[in-house]
């Protein structure tokens, strides 16, 4: 047995009989073969995917409180005809969260590298509970410009939190999962956002109907508690990344960790399997043991990491920062309270069924056909969405807009949603995917911050008030993407991160990644 700071040798790996032995990154068997397999580590996988359930329950819970008439009374204005929030606290509130993720996506590339990934997503849950508190108590002040700014303030902390949690999951999950599994555990990823969301709609919707009362939008808020607790228990309970384990040369804890993930005979040459790996990355690049941010936008790790940025802001150019203030936004229209909740429950639990048609599709089609016909398919729904908008005296195209813009839940999750977490877990180098998710997470804050301020100026009423013919803005958007991801992103599926690392160090051409033959 090697000690626990003792180098893997080659000679240790020329020594160890692992022929026969199906290794967690072969891609010889069949999905059914890898699944029976790996049975602790697809539990482990789930466990973690509590942390984008967090995500996406808060992320909707504090954008569907805006409906509930408790805290439009309390935190928004009357305009002579019903309270509204003002367009600059609407898009401050929404633009101020994603600051907080991406100082949270930059301060867990950190924390992940140097404490683990299970140190960073109780880290993430702490953090989350701290936001959840000031939210909780922003509405105490007698001032309502101090309300909305407490109010600020914890969705700043909030997103900190959440991204944390959401960063570390990615991270987490496709360091231990077989790439046979890949596709599906990492969708797991906007599954579990999307059933955090259905939860936090049936939880507005059952406080919506109570008018007036402060409790109304307090029990949507203090839902999240329970929420970031799960998260935690799941952070104490999962096995520390083997793969973080070998980077800081723990080679015994890294061998304790992979046998509570796989069966005890596939310990030693899992090990093997990632510190090779290691190795590689390592002396292909001729670096130090240190990973670097700066090394993820050089060489052939510039283009993963571009594929990576791509991924991370393609869902604001698909409009998902629209369909976020799509309850608030059918309310201002004209459409009830109500019926506006209930339009939402149902988009989520159809986008839950799209994640489950995308499982098939992208195993089937693959990454790059999922994603790309996804994009080229919302182009022209948006474009019916901008016509429809073009009659806002008309109750037909007022529901025609309330249902397109919250299908588009679905149709975004049958492909955008559950690949683009795929593909900004896979796309990385092993070495450097901490930095380079963290990167890719910053990104996608600093673009949803960026629509998320000047969308609600877009539609809302008190400003340029488009309505639905922002639908036209969107539409453009969409084209330019699937134009981009056409040139720029390869097919990843079923290869293994070496043959991975061997393709883009060979700057194989995008369209030939799909056929092309690896020497590894």
């Amino acid at each position: 047995m090697m000690g626990q700071d003792n180098k893997i040798t080659v000679d240790m790996m020329e020594k160890t009989n692992v022929e026969g032995v199906d290794v967690p990154g072969s891609t010889d068997i069949t999905f059914r073969q890898a699944l029976k397999a790996n049975p602790k580590v697809m539990i482990n996988c789930i466990l973690m995917t509590l942390g984008p359930m967090a995500f996406g329950f808060d992320i909707i819970i504090v954008g569907v409180v805006t409906a509930i008439p408790a805290f439009l009374q309390t935190y928004g204005e009357f305009d002579g005809k019903q309270y509204i929030l003002p367009s600059l606290w609407l898009s401050l509130w929404n633009a101020f969260m994603q600051i907080g993720f991406m100082i949270g996506s930059v301060l867990n590339g950190w924390l992940s590298d140097r404490f683990g990934r299970k140190v960073s997503m109780m880290a993430g849950a702490a953090i989350t509970s701290l936001g959840v508190a000031v939210i909780f108590t922003s509405d105490l002040s007698g001032s309502v410009e101090h309300r909305r700014g407490a109010f600020l303030a914890g969705k700043i902390v909030l997103g900190i939190g959440l991204s944390m949690m959401a960063t570390t999951s990615l991270i987490y999950n496709s360091e231990i999962i077989h790439p046979k599994l890949r596709g599906v555990v990492l969708s797991l990823f906007q599954f579990f956002l999307v059933f955090g969301q259905m939860i936090a709609a049936f939880v507005a919707g059952s406080q919506i109907t109570i008018g007036f009362q402060l409790v109304s939008y307090r029990t949507c808020f203090a839902t999240q508690w329970a929420m970031a607790g799960a998260a935690l228990v799941a952070a104490l309970v999962v096995p520390e990344s083997p793969v973080y384990l070998l980077k800081r040369g723990k080679v015994e804890a890294a061998r304790k960790s992979l046998t509570r993930l796989h069966d005890p005979t596939m310990a030693e040459s899992s090990l093997i399997s990632i510190q090779e790996t290691l190795d590689h990355e390592k002396a292909e690049q001729q670096l130090s043991s240190d990973a670097t941010y700066l090394e993820c936008f050089k060489g052939h790790n510039w283009r993963r990491t571009r594929i990576i940025l791509y991924a991370s802001i393609v869902q604001q150019f698909h409009g998902i920062s629209f369909v976020a203030n799509g309850t608030y936004f059918m309310i201002v229209a004209g459409l009830s309270p109500v019926n506006a909740i209930k339009v939402l429950e149902v988009a989520c639990a159809l986008a839950l069924v799209g994640i489950m048609v995308s499982w098939f599709l992208s195993h089937l089609a693959g990454r790059r056909p999922t994603l790309i016909g996804c994009t080229a398919f919302l182009c022209p729904v948006w474009i019916s969405i901008g016509i429809a908008g073009c009659y806002p005296t008309s109750k037909a195209a007022l529901w025609y807009m309330g249902i397109m813009i919250n299908l588009i839940l679905f149709f975004f999750n049958v492909g955008a949603g559950p690949v683009i977490p795929i593909i900004v877990a896979e796309t990385s180098s092993v070495r450097l995917r901490a930095k380079a998710n963290g990167i890719g997470f910053l990104c996608n804050g600093f673009a949803s911050w960026a629509f998320n301020f000047f969308v609600p100026y877009l539609f809302n009423v008190d400003e340029l008030n488009w309505g639905g013919k922002t639908g036209f803005f969107f539409a453009g958007l969409t084209a330019i993407a699937g134009v981009v991801l056409w040139l720029e992103l390869p097919e990843m599926k079923n290869r293994t991160y070496r043959q991975l690392d061997e393709m883009f160090e060979n700057r194989v051409r995008t369209r030939d990644f799909r056929k092309y033959a690896c020497t590894t």
